[in-house]
């Protein structure tokens, strides 16, 4: 058996595979192909968001001539990044790309320091203004396509280039343009795969093709996706990512009613949560398992974990996981026969979500009180409910198929045959989030 390929050396190749005498390179390269020891050890030192320029990591490994020319490396990062600082200071404060012009037109802005303040500014913004992290992420690609393959060590320009894409399969994921996403982490995938190690890039990526999987209710390749993310952040030890994954695969084992896979994966996302000290971990896993519960008959544990997740969330700030929480707790009133007090809660959850302009969750919401109002005996009361969430849907600019399923609950609602299998169709439609495919209900059901 070979035996293990010392540290310094595998540090020297992952700063610069060509400063390893070419026989040397080849016995590196077939040792890392087959011994996952090696193949860990060179991803730990390669996986990175630039680690490279960081020496202390590496100062314990590395030889003085490549500490020295990491050191060297470092500087001309910071440089880069310092005049890129200063020279999209204006755009990043009018992220409107048509205003800006080509950025590859100029030369000033061809380096890696702009790629990274751009990639920065849409990873920062894809969750609550996706149209402009869209915008980022774009102007990153065309910029970081630009850059030469010999810019930095050990072909690190595909890092930029990977991380730009995946910024853009992040930005169209919450924009709900799923196709384009899953394109985007093609070509972020293609990229990473040109890396020496491709560390954290190909689990990034799988992670978000799994989230778009999910949206579009393809759980079979969703739970592979996460699977994979999952095992590749173990595998680099990161154990930050590593939790989102394992709290995405509890999520998908949810929604295909598979709680024996659910609870322990949430479980192991509490206990982390909690034994980390992260409020937001411990919220996020609360909350899930109360759904869980729920869907048990566990009433007493469901409505103990919401009110877990709503004293953290409070002390978070986190305004809309506050609502969504005390949705939850609604949905313990309604399972536990409270109907009325059910429908009370319920119509302040709508109210909550409407006002913090979140149209879906208030749509889902008003389901489950069209289901509270069919068991107090309140059907009546769902043609009006449809109503308003329609004109809600119209103002908030929503697409058509949206507004044909609530016109379709409406529709049964007024022609006094709506039931729960009314409410489940839209429910379905409605979670999907797909706002390209069309709503189909059957087309029998009002016979």
């Amino acid at each position: 058996m070979m035996p293990h390929i010392p540290d310094e050396e595998l540090a020297l190749y992952a700063f610069d595979s060509q400063m390893v005498e070419p026989t040397r390179r080849t016995e590196i390269e077939r040792e890392v192909a087959s011994c996952m020891t090696c193949r860990t050890t060179l991803d730990f030192m390669t996986v990175s968001d630039f680690h490279l320029s960081d020496a202390d990591v590496w100062e314990p490994l590395a030889g003085s001539p490549t500490l020295d020319a990491l050191r060297d490396l470092a500087a001309r990062i910071a440089a880069e990044d310092e005049e890129a600082e200063t020279l999209l200071a204006p755009m990043l404060a009018a992220p409107a790309l048509a205003a800006w012009g080509d950025l590859t037109t100029r030369l000033r802005y061809r380096t890696g320091g702009v790629v990274r303040k751009l990639i920065a500014q849409a990873a920062s913004l894809h969750e609550r203004k996706p149209l402009d992290a869209l915008t980022f992420a774009d102007a990153a690609i065309s910029v970081a396509e630009t850059l030469p393959v010999d810019l930095y060590p050990a072909r690190a320009v595909y890092e930029l280039r990977g991380t730009a894409w995946k910024e853009r399969a992040n930005a169209l994921s919450y924009l709900g343009r799923f196709a384009e996403g899953l394109e985007a982490c093609n070509r972020a995938e293609q990229a990473y795969r040109k890396l020496v190690a491709s560390g954290l890039g190909l689990s990034t990526v799988a992670y978000v093709r799994a989230s778009i999987l999910f949206e579009q209710q393809h759980y079979a390749e969703a739970e592979e996706a996460a699977a994979l993310a999952a095992v590749g952040f173990l595998h680099v030890g990161d154990e930050e990512r590593q939790m989102r994954a394992v709290h995405l695969q509890g999520l998908i084992a949810y929604e295909c009613g598979r709680l024996d896979c659910a609870i322990p994966l949430f479980r192991r996302v509490y206990d982390h949560g909690e034994a980390m000290d992260d409020p937001l971990w411990t919220a996020r896993a609360a909350q899930a398992l109360a759904h869980c519960f729920v869907d048990q008959g566990e009433l007493a544990e469901a409505s103990m974990h919401f009110h877990r997740a709503l004293q953290l969330f409070r002390l978070l700030e986190l305004k809309i996981e506050v609502i969504r929480t005390e949705w939850g707790l609604a949905r313990v009133l309604l399972a536990g026969g409270r109907s009325a007090d059910a429908v009370r809660e319920l119509r302040k959850a709508i109210a909550a979500f409407e006002q913090a302009s979140m149209v879906t969750d208030a749509a889902l919401a008003g389901l489950d009180l069209a289901d509270a109002l069919l068991l107090v005996g309140r059907g009546g009361e769902i043609a009006r409910l449809a109503a308003e969430l329609f004109t809600a849907f119209r103002k908030a600019g929503m697409l058509a198929g949206a507004l044909s399923a609530i016109a379709y609950l409406q529709e049964a609602a007024e022609r006094g045959v709506v039931a729960p299998v009314h409410v489940d169709v839209v429910r379905r439609y409605l979670r999907n989030r797909q706002p390209d495919v069309l709503f189909a209900p059957p087309v029998d059901e009002f016979r």
